[in-house]
């Protein structure tokens, strides 16, 4: 697969991760309730794995993007608003799980080539 592919399915990941997120979140934002964190923020890791496993090649890269992307629909959804510098940083620090899964779905990925 092309990397291209990877890039659509990371933002659109993300994208739609936000968006069901805000629409079951009873319109808090959704990572102040514990659905986010014991429904979506898995679904997020298991995405990034998946992408890791799907394109090895710097997959660190997968988790930025599947958590950036919920930053516009964040915007969208309930305004920029002044934290958004602090939003920022807390979905580059909600990447870190994600992009160990994900470096583990590429090891994965080698190893199970390399045989």
């Amino acid at each position: 697969m092309r990397d291209g592919t990877g890039w659509i399915l990371s933002f659109a990941g993300g994208a739609l991760l936000w968006s069901v997120a805000s629409a079951t979140s009873g319109g808090r934002e959704p990572w102040d309730t514990s659905e986010y964190w014991v429904v979506y923020m898995p679904i997020a890791c298991a995405l990034c794995a998946a992408l890791g496993f799907a394109f090895p090649d710097r997959p660190w890269r997968w988790p930025l993007a599947v958590m950036l992307a919920q930053m516009p629909v964040m915007w969208v959804t309930q305004g920029i608003g002044s934290l958004w510098i602090p939003g920022i940083v807390m979905l580059l620090v909600l990447a870190l799980p994600g992009m160990l899964l994900a470096s583990l779905g590429g090891v994965l990925r080698r190893m199970r080539s390399a045989t």
